[in-house]
């Protein structure tokens, strides 16, 4: 489990929050050290110098001895942490308890066994001496242990704050790469199921809002598209195998007549013919099937480009009015002009010719047929109507399935594929299609997206 944790991503991340801590750490605690002891060192410099200068100005105003019961003095005054060193020009001591420091004029550091006034042995004290102007030698020095430790403070400070840091960097990175694997664990106990042939189970939500939420929200709604699929795979070999069977058996005893039974050049002609016309059905059954797959896999995208929409839908009126009128029936249009939509002319154009010729095939003698296209809400919309017995309610969307006929189609020629073509067009150009009443008959309301938002999705 442990060698598990080490190795996500979210643990991995926690490590370089902690080499990133552990830097910064590094690098600020550089800055303090070296500031605080840079000022510590100009206030002791400070103090020691002022302490010298004072000595130095008492020197000018006293003989040697005076100044040496001066310094006594200051040795033995309590609380101070100067120490003192007066020397004659042959470099014998005078007066003062420091001790090791030598005749020369300048900064000196000075390693003391003893210090007046402590406890601690092997004291470090910074030092300043000059040269009087009657040759005997002067030195102040203080006391560098609250330099030090200051210094050793701010090392253990730093050293226990950057423990801590690395810490809380690194334990959380353990607790969030727990709670990653579980939810990966989850995730792949799930995908196992479903990889077992349990197609409906699904990926648990906690309903947190963080990102495996969305994760599984994604994956699940991904599965229950795959098994949407699946299912219209199974319904559809199913409805290939039934609706073929009758065609298939029709062409097979046709072709089998002709060869056992029909002896004469007309009777065989007619049986070719008849063959013909059923294998020219198959193929257009495969053909719509294909051209079914070819659209609902998104290629045509590629060929989007603006038309002229109004024109489009004119011309299906102009070119399905004689046909209308042929069969006894009336088809009338108003349409708007100056619409654009962005999307796949020719499949357009297949759609609304789908559209308007099962209309007109499945609608009884003097039907009025009316084809409107109108602008709504910045959308083009799209109405077919007409007056004849309709769809019934529970049927509508069955029919955008493949092969559905309705029991009164089932007479007309057709291979129940016409409305699937429609709808997968539709889903293409993200075009909604919706069946409704007409009082009486059929309306179909075809509501095209916003070009530009179209475009870009």
């Amino acid at each position: 489990m442990l060698k598990r944790l080490v190795r996500t991503s979210s643990f991995r991340l926690a490590l370089t929050y902690a080499a990133v801590t552990a830097t910064t750490f590094l690098v600020l605690f550089a800055v303090v050290y070296l500031v605080a002891t840079k000022a510590l060192d100009r206030q002791l410099r400070q103090g020691i110098e002022a302490e010298y200068n004072d000595i130095v100005a008492e020197a000018k105003e006293a003989n040697r001895g005076e100044l040496a019961r001066e310094i006594l003095e200051r040795t033995t005054v309590n609380g101070l942490s100067f120490g003192y060193a007066l020397k004659d020009s042959a470099g014998r001591r005078l007066a003062g308890s420091l001790l090791g420091v030598e005749s020369v004029a300048g900064w000196q550091n000075l390693v003391l066994p003893h210090f007046p006034g402590t406890q601690d042995h092997d004291h470090e004290m910074l030092a300043l001496g000059g040269f009087l102007p009657d040759g005997s030698f002067v030195a102040v020095g203080d006391d560098l242990q609250p330099t030090l430790a200051a210094q050793e403070v701010i090392v253990k400070s730093f050293a226990w704050a950057s423990v801590l840091a690395l810490a809380l960097s690194v334990v959380p990175g353990l607790y969030v790469g727990r709670r990653f694997l579980r939810r990966v664990d989850i995730i792949t106990a799930t995908s196992n199921e479903i990889m077992s042939g349990r197609l409906r189970e699904r990926i648990p939500v906690r309903n947190s809002g963080d990102e495996f939420d969305h994760l599984a929200e994604n994956l699940n709604r991904m599965l229950d598209r795959i098994e949407s699929l699946l299912e219209n795979l199974n319904q559809l070999s199913g409805s290939i195998a039934h609706d073929l069977r009758t065609p298939l058996n029709r062409l097979h005893q046709t072709l089998e007549d002709a060869r056992s039974r029909i002896t004469e050049p007309v009777e065989l002609e007619k049986a070719i013919d008849q063959a013909l016309v059923d294998s020219e059905s198959l193929q257009g059954t495969f053909a719509a099937l294909l051209r079914i797959s070819e659209i609902e896999s998104k290629s045509r995208r590629a060929a989007f480009m603006p038309i002229n929409l109004s024109a489009t839908v004119a011309n299906i009126v102009e070119v399905y009015s004689p046909v209308a009128e042929s069969e006894g029936k009336m088809l009338t249009s108003k349409i708007a002009g100056g619409l654009e939509f962005i999307g796949d002319e020719e499949l357009l154009v297949q759609m609304l010719a789908n559209l308007v010729e099962n209309a007109i095939k499945h609608t009884p003698p003097r039907t009025n047929l009316r084809v409107e296209l109108k602008k709504e809400n910045q959308c083009a919309v799209t109405e077919i109507s007409d007056n004849g017995s309709g769809i019934p309610e529970k049927e509508r969307k069955k029919v955008f399935e493949r092969f559905y006929r309705l029991e009164q189609s089932r007479t007309t020629p057709g291979n129940g594929l016409g409305l699937a073509l429609v709808a997968a067009i539709a889903e293409l150009h993200s075009i909604s299609v919706a069946l409704e009443d007409n009082n009486p008959g059929l309306r179909v309301v075809m509501s095209f997206p916003d070009n530009e938002a179209h475009y870009y999705s």
